[in-house]
């Protein structure tokens, strides 16, 4: 068992990495809609205010869309019938900036064909902003909903389900998500990906996704996820190589490896979340540095917090309890431990070669073992 979690990350990190690099290849080429002749272009007759606080009434809206389709122009929009089926590459397609989308309810469901997208607003090519898409389901695409280039917009109470990727953001800027249940999808719930920063995830529900529940990969920064219900994904909340995140609240229950996974990613902070997985609940790997665990509550895992080969982490005011190990440090040097309480569990800190560690005003007590330091693990200062 040892043998296969020490290979189990690098495994994992290179099923990610390929995944990513196989969807920027074929999403490079699309900065033009899918021509397939399903659906006209829609304009529509006024234009409206998108920014609306309410659920728009008919009268409030410039068109009507009842299949696939180009949006290109501003203005406030309305599906007033389910799409079954669709073979477009891209079905609902929005080209320009300060749209309003509502589903009103409805479904957007494809036949799963590689590189298509439900809803997809933006291309690499043609930028937009402002654009809020709301109040539907989508199913059985590669992409359920796909947001390129587009900064600024919405996208609130949507259901993306049975895809390869529920909700994917690609160079996506300083979008307020919320209310999006992305479940039983082929890879990954919700996806953040190349510069898509200051992003604001809000109550998502990542539920069943094969690999991550919510993943940032690479140069995506300072966004925000908060109060996310993460359960049985490979990991709930999953940051590789993503820096300068923060993941606040919530859930991250029943994973089947990690509630949160950081890999390479540096000046992250995890606060306020409920871990209860079968093996970790917060697992911090591959020079994962100077990050901060905070007031998190891990129960029931087989390690709450475990850090391999991650340097200059600070755990402060956690609890962990009822594990198999509290806290696991291995490799991971100048850890500073302060005001954690680690009790109940059958080792509460265990350090294996893990050299300067702090541990200030912790209560550890009540475990099978409190303290253990093996291969060379100097004592806490």
């Amino acid at each position: 068992m040892r043998v296969v979690l020490r290979v189990l990350p690098i495994l994992v990190l290179t099923v990610l990495v390929v995944l990513t690099v196989v969807t920027a290849s074929m999403l490079a080429g699309a900065s033009a809609p899918a021509s397939v002749g399903v659906g006209a272009e829609v304009a529509p007759t006024h234009s409206g205010s998108p920014a609306h606080s309410k659920s728009p009434t008919q009268s409030e809206f410039s068109a009507r869309i009842d299949s696939c389709t180009t949006i290109s122009d501003s203005g406030r929009y309305e599906l007033v019938a389910d799409i079954e089926n669709a073979t477009a590459g891209q079905c609902i397609r929005i080209r320009a900036s300060d749209v309003v989308l509502d589903g009103r309810g409805h479904n957007i469901d494809g036949t799963g064909a590689f590189g298509t997208a439900g809803v997809s607003v933006g291309t690499w090519s043609r930028g937009v902003s402002n654009v809020t898409v709301r109040n539907f389901s989508v199913a059985q695409w590669d992409d359920a909903v796909r947001l390129t280039n587009a900064d600024g917009g919405v996208l609130s109470n949507v259901t993306a389900t049975e895809s390869r990727i529920g909700v994917l953001l690609l160079n996506a800027s300083g979008n307020r998500i919320s209310g999006v249940r992305a479940t039983d999808n082929a890879v990954h719930g919700v996806s953040l990906l190349d510069d898509s920063d200051r992003n604001r995830l809000a109550g998502v529900t990542a539920l069943e996704n094969a690999l991550a529940g919510v993943q940032l990969v690479g140069a995506a920064s300072e966004n925000v996820v908060t109060n996310v219900a993460a359960r049985r994904n490979e990991f709930g909340v999953a940051l590789a190589g993503a820096s300068e995140n923060s993941i606040e609240g919530g859930e991250a229950s029943a994973n089947r490896i990690a509630g949160v996974w950081l890999s390479s990613a540096r000046n992250n902070t995890v606060s306020g979340t409920r871990l209860s997985n079968r093996f970790y609940g917060v697992w911090l790997a591959a020079e994962s540095a100077n990050n901060t665990l905070r007031d998190n509550d891990a129960t029931g895992n087989a390690v709450g917090f475990r850090l391999r080969d991650s340097d200059g982490n600070l755990l402060l005011e956690n609890v962990a309890t009822d594990n198999r190990d509290g806290v696991l440090l291995i490799e991971s040097d100048g850890t500073r431990l302060v005001r954690n309480r680690i009790v109940e569990n059958r080792r509460g800190v265990t350090l294996l070669a893990a050299d300067g560690t702090v541990a200030r005003e912790n209560v550890v007590r009540e475990n099978g073992r409190n303290w253990i330091y093996r291969r060379g693990s100097d004592r806490p200062a």
